[in-house]
């Protein structure tokens, strides 16, 4: 959590390890990091001295930042499409939305794809920015954010026309990839 708020992210959605990103090749600095949700940095974080390490680039750690939640449903499986760029939670606009578009945002959040999709402001008319238009997923990326869309804050919508998403309701969460973690 603490890696992901520094960056703007409000919280952490899993964490990685044995370099599930990738290896880095430069200096390490932090070895056995041990963070407090309510640290602002990770390198107030207690760690061992700054440099110090008995590391190899194969256990280099990695986090999933949360960057999509779901608002306004009876469950947390079901919602208005918020989206975080900028700092700021904003919309999703529901032209062209459709379930392509839902399965990549219930698989971005740790379910196992979409029921249906909706359109309206089913759940409710958000405010602040309407961050995506036009979307259009294949339904195959792995983040709201890959999929084509016409440029952040790039819009022809009012928050009327916010998208929504039901998703199958059992989440996984803190696994290497999509189909396995935490019920």
């Amino acid at each position: 959590n603490v890696v992901c708020k520094q960056l703007g992210y409000p919280n952490a959605l899993a964490y990685k390890h044995a370099a599930s990103f990738g290896q880095g090749s430069d200096q390490i600095w932090l070895d056995n990091v041990q963070c407090s949700g309510s640290k602002k940095r990770v390198h107030s974080c207690s760690a061992s001295s700054w440099g110090t390490n008995d590391c190899s680039h194969e256990e280099d750690a990695g986090v999933v930042c949360q960057s999509v939640r779901l608002v306004g449903g009876t469950y947390d499986s079901e919602g208005r499409v918020e989206i975080f760029q900028n700092g700021q939670w904003g919309t999703v606009c529901d032209d062209y939305w459709s379930i392509n578009d839902a399965h990549v945002v219930c698989r971005e959040m740790g379910f196992g794809g979409a029921i249906s999709y909706k359109t309206r402001a089913f759940y409710g008319a958000g405010t602040g920015p309407i961050w995506m238009d036009d979307v259009f997923c294949t339904g195959r990326e792995g983040r709201l954010r890959d999929c084509r869309f016409s440029g952040w804050n790039s819009h022809k919508c009012r928050h009327a026309e916010d998208a929504g998403v039901v998703c199958r309701g059992v989440r996984l969460v803190g696994g290497s990839s999509t189909s396995e973690g935490c019920v």
